[in-house]
């Protein structure tokens, strides 16, 4: 994703003048589904032209702190193993931090990273979660 931190503010003054909504603004750079329920979670889907500069900084500061909070789960008997995720090649080896984004940390599944089966995911989920935590 490209609109983290100081990019979702320069994203939205490059666009200040514009007819197009905020919404779609943000689906240049976010699935467009996502941009539409999280614009219809935090603001009116407004043009870019009606927002002023206080609105721009405050939707901008929110996108950067944004947190995604899971609510619930299906259970053991649902949980699958997934193929592909965030390269490796753009994280720290260490801290599994992002290299284009400091201060955005990828753990478990979500990397690219395959195992055998047997509990091996889970180990990678615990270790690169602790890897992470150490230095957040």
């Amino acid at each position: 994703m490209t609109v983290i931190g100081q990019d979702a503010a320069a994203l939205l003054e490059r666009e200040q003048r514009s007819d197009r909504l905020l919404a779609n603004v943000l689906g240049d750079v976010l699935p467009q589904r996502l941009a539409d329920r999280w614009v219809e979670a935090q603001f009116a889907n407004t043009p870019m032209k009606r927002l002023n500069a206080r609105q721009r900084t405050d939707i901008a500061a929110r996108l950067h702190d944004w947190r995604i909070r899971p609510s619930g789960t299906v259970g053991y008997k649902k949980a699958e193993v997934t193929l592909g995720g965030v390269d490796t090649r753009g994280l720290s080896s260490k801290t599994l931090e992002s290299q284009t984004h400091p201060g955005l940390y990828f753990i478990g599944e979500v990397v690219d990273v395959t195992g055998h089966l047997g509990g091996y995911n889970f180990q990678w989920a615990w270790a690169s979660g602790h890897a992470a935590g150490q230095v957040v």
